[in-house]
């Protein structure tokens, strides 16, 4: 494998390419070997790979820049831009050697339209398209940009606070995209939805994956530039901080371990208006000043190391366990084939009764998981029980702290009053359920962590039974092909966790080994310098990562309501407006409690996680057990025939040995520089 880093998008292809060029020869090893099981595994490998693209979206309030941006991205001016609010749905981004752009309408309709007309169908710049881009779920602009032609799509969302519905849609694709660039104003920053949206709306877990940029900068002072981005930059930290003291609770292990490896927000500077201009006119001078260059650099090595190693360590692993497995079996072939019958059938048998152990040790184990998953439940328990009355409390403190005078409760007041303290009581509750929700899905994924860690006792004592299985054929002379120690060396003897990072999506563990929780949350690099960890975790164990979000929408969705507060009273009008007010607001949320049963949902998320682990670690070893059962019964069949194994195809097994050899050594090295870049 060349010598190469993965800092940018030639490198990593040229990676990609070697790496999968390797797990094609294995495939078709596995195929001439009779591994059907293996080489379906490969397969699977190859075409998630074949399909791996990185996806970055843009995001901000409305009017900082960020079609500008991507269009910058994109060295063209491919989506529209306007001095009023102009995105008004989610529109992506992707290489077409055509161009043109796909409309795809929340009925499910889908209409191709000229890229020239796309205005029409995504802002708001006149009525109509505005009243158009409401029926619209995405529009998909295909362009033939050398940015997207480098396996990227980006994706442009509408302002956070336009719309509150859009501003959910925007919140919703953080746990699917790769890199998140959130666009902040050089001469207005911060704004108080800018400070709300990190303190309270972006959860934890997004903050690994998100670079900061700081539009605008071409109209300050030149002077004032670095202090501009360094005040930017403390205050982006204060936020996070803030939002981490609520969620772990300041002073606990958990926030003093987030507090050492937050590190410092990647935040950049820069004009997005000079860097297109440059790009347009072939002005490199204008370009260098628009700063852009260095920013690019930086999301181009994001991509191909932070993330980019995850997902090339999975498909190391599988080259690793595949060559493991094709070696032993080309051994086995060799051993068995000079044995008498009754010698073989002998081995055979014990063979089967070792295997049928490895799969009761299997059975084991997955009880021990249900026990996680059970006491996981158990220990959530007291934060879902308390979860409608915390909600409650707040939502009631709001009512109770809010000013109302006399004048505020007359009849042609009183409406207004209650729409403007629901408000409050709204935003207070979309807070709190954020923070107590993000609190359950940390729990978790913590938990789902620590199990697949425990199961890594399990997979050596895997490896070793099948390794003892086919070492029980071998006897002195009766293999002339060399083994390749290294390769059991390798793919056991490392704690690598093939089983878990061997096959689809397995970015999770991975991560969790490189940096505990925060790894796993994080996308395997310590800090906040990972990938998408969490979407990783949502890949290989079907955990929806939106599920916070969908909670929400339950428990706030009728929060906007008016309620039945008597608009003709008598007395003391303000205290008795307020207590109406606040037995509305209770009774509404016992009836939200009754009607969404949480730790049901909670439970049936565990399930799938827990579910889905056992699924994983099945399928990886019924991989390797089902080839060797088909391996010894087709050993059967040829000895019994009196079959021999030929001069030729002894030597052409020798070969095969001898190439994947050195298969497995570009690998393991391979591994080595992606584990340095992931425990960075």
């Amino acid at each position: 494998m060349a010598e190469t880093t993965l800092g940018s998008f030639a490198a990593y292809r040229q990676m990609t390419t070697e790496v999968r060029d390797d797990l094609l020869k294995l495939q078709n090893y596995s195929e001439t070997m009779k591994l059907t099981q293996n080489a379906a595994s490969i397969d699977e490998v190859l075409k998630k790979s074949a399909d791996d693209s990185f996806d970055v979206a843009v995001i901000g309030e409305f009017k900082r820049g960020k079609s500008t941006l991507i269009n910058a991205l994109l060295e063209r001016d491919v989506l529209p831009t306007d001095a009023m609010p102009a995105t008004a749905t989610l529109n992506r981004v992707t290489y077409s050697i055509k161009p043109y752009a796909e409309i795809e309408y929340r009925d499910g309709r889908k209409e191709e339209i000229e890229i020239e007309k796309l205005a029409e169908y995504v802002t708001k710049l006149t009525e109509e398209s505005e009243q158009r881009a409401a029926t619209v779920k995405m529009a998909t602009v295909y362009y033939p940009t050398n940015y997207c032609k480098n396996n990227v799509d980006i994706i442009d969302t509408p302002g956070l606070n336009d719309d509150s519905a859009m501003a959910e849609v925007t919140l919703s694709v953080l746990p699917t995209i790769d890199a998140a660039l959130f666009v902040i104003m050089a001469q207005s920053p911060f704004s108080e939805y800018e400070r709300d949206f990190l303190e309270n709306k972006l959860m934890t877990s997004d903050l690994g994956r998100i670079l900061f940029v700081v539009t605008g900068i071409d109209r300050l002072d030149e002077d004032d530039v670095d202090r501009v981005i360094q005040s930017i930059t403390e205050r982006i930290n204060k936020y996070v901080i803030q939002k981490a003291k609520k969620l772990y609770g300041e002073g606990s292990p958990e926030y003093e371990v987030y507090r050492q490896k937050l590190g410092t927000p990647r935040v950049f500077g820069l004009s997005a208006k000079q860097a297109l201009k440059g790009k347009l006119k072939g002005d490199n001078a204008l370009l260098e000043r628009s700063c852009f260059p260095a920013f690019e650099r930086e999301l181009e090595r994001f991509l191909t190391e932070d993330r980019g190693a995850i997902t090339l360590q999975v498909q190391v692993n599988k080259i690793l366990a595949a060559a493991s497995e094709i070696v032993k079996t080309v051994k086995l072939r060799e051993s068995a084939l000079s044995m008498g019958e009754e010698e073989f059938k002998e081995k055979y048998e014990n063979a089967k009764a070792k295997i049928a152990e490895i799969r009761a040790h299997r059975e084991e184990e997955y009880q021990k998981t249900d026990d996680s998953a059970d006491k996981l439940l158990t220990d959530l328990r007291p934060m879902i029980s308390s979860f409608w009355d915390e909600l409650t409390q707040d939502a009631v403190a709001v009512i109770d702290s809010e000013p109302i005078s006399k004048e505020d409760t007359k009849k042609d007041k009183v409406a207004e009053t209650q729409e403007r303290i629901m408000k409050k009581v709204q935003k207070t509750t979309e807070d709190k359920a954020r923070l107590l929700t993000e609190r359950i899905q940390l729990k978790i994924t913590d938990a789902l962590g620590r199990e697949a860690e425990r199961l890594l006792d399990f997979e050596g004592a895997f490896f070793n039974g099948v390794d003892d299985i086919q070492q029980s054929f071998q006897t002195t002379g009766s293999s002339s092909i060399t083994d390749p120690q290294s390769l059991k060396d390798m793919a056991i003897g490392t704690g690598a966790g093939l089983l878990l990072g061997g096959g689809l999506g397995s970015g999770i563990f991975v991560g969790y080994r490189a940096g505990g929780v925060k790894g796993a949350l994080l996308g395997g690099a310590v800090g906040l310098g990972g990938a998408l960890g969490v979407t990783l975790l949502a890949g290989a164990l079907a955990i929806p990562v939106t599920w916070p979000i969908f909670i929400l929408a339950t428990v706030v969705g009728t929060l906007g309501s008016k309620f039945a507060v008597n608009k003709f009273i008598i007395g003391d009008v303000t205290e008795k407006f307020r207590g109406q007010l606040r037995d509305a607001v209770k009774k509404h949320y016992t009836e939200l409690a009754q009607k969404n049963d949480l730790e049901k949902t909670v439970r049936e998320q565990i399930g799938t996680a827990f579910g889905n682990l056992k699924a994983k670690i099945n399928s990886e070893t019924e991989t390797i057990l089902r080839d060797l059962e088909g391996t010894l019964a087709g050993l059967e069949r040829e000895i019994v025939q009196k079959q021999v194994l030929e001069a030729k195809e002894k030597e052409e097994l020798g070969e095969m040995v001898a190439d994947i050899s050195e298969i497995a050594g570009r690998a393991d090295e391979l591994r080595h520089k992606l584990t340095e870049i992931l425990e960075r």
